[in-house]
């Protein structure tokens, strides 16, 4: 909670990080006092502080002779701050881990089915895509690439925490795809970056996949 007050107290940093959230591009303290409208040490400044907090990591590229350019890319997972702290993960671990040992299959089946059950109830009606069906879980903070050949990217997980600790997490979040696009046999493809999965969209009822 103090880590995270200590980031977002001042109103500058705080626009900075939410920049950083808002796009997870690397960006360069050129780039990030232009777009936050501050001069390039007050820029550099706030990067430090929000590297130091663990928010976000530095990298070299080739900048100037003899000068390498320090580009600043966000590591840290989402925000939260709660008194005391809210460890879902925790939980959502246990439970998972429990199903685990107690299943045949490892609980698969019984994580697809809660989450299609799940995605079934935020699903909704005469969508046209794949992109305007995981709508519900954009607006809760998730975010998704819809690519050619049916591949959906999640680039920003709201279980990734979780998953981390218990991986048959994700078979919860095939299911939870499963019920918003009405598309069955959405097939996990493992962790793509730091903050979520991909899956493989299965095919419509009677349609085509992609």
């Amino acid at each position: 909670m103090e880590r995270a007050l200590g980031a977002l107290r001042d109103f500058t940093r705080r626009d900075i990080l939410l920049r950083f959230y808002t796009d997870r591009k690397a960006r360069t303290i050129d780039e990030v006092a232009n777009a936050a409208g501050i001069h390039r040490s007050v820029a550099f400044d706030h990067l430090e502080r929000l590297a130091a907090l663990g928010y976000l990591e530095v990298e070299r590229r080739r900048g100037l002779p003899g000068k390498p350019a320090k580009v600043y890319r966000l590591t840290a997972g989402p925000l939260q701050i709660s008194h005391p702290m809210r460890r879902y993960d925790v939980l959502a671990e246990a439970l998972a881990r429990s199903l685990e040992r107690h299943s045949d299959d490892g609980g698969r089946r019984a994580m697809r089915d809660a989450g299609r059950e799940l995605g079934r109830s935020l699903a909704r009606p005469e969508v046209t895509s794949v992109t305007a069906a995981l709508e519900p879980m954009v607006e809760m903070g998730a975010e998704y690439e819809a690519l050619r050949g049916g591949e959906i990217v999640c680039v920003n997980c709201l279980f990734a925490e979780a998953c981390r600790r218990a991986p048959n997490i994700c078979f919860f979040h095939a299911g939870v795809i499963e019920g918003l696009t009405g598309r069955p046999g959405v097939e996990s493809l493992g962790f793509r970056n730091t903050f979520g999965c991909a899956y493989h969209a299965g095919r419509e009822p009677g349609g085509k996949a992609g």
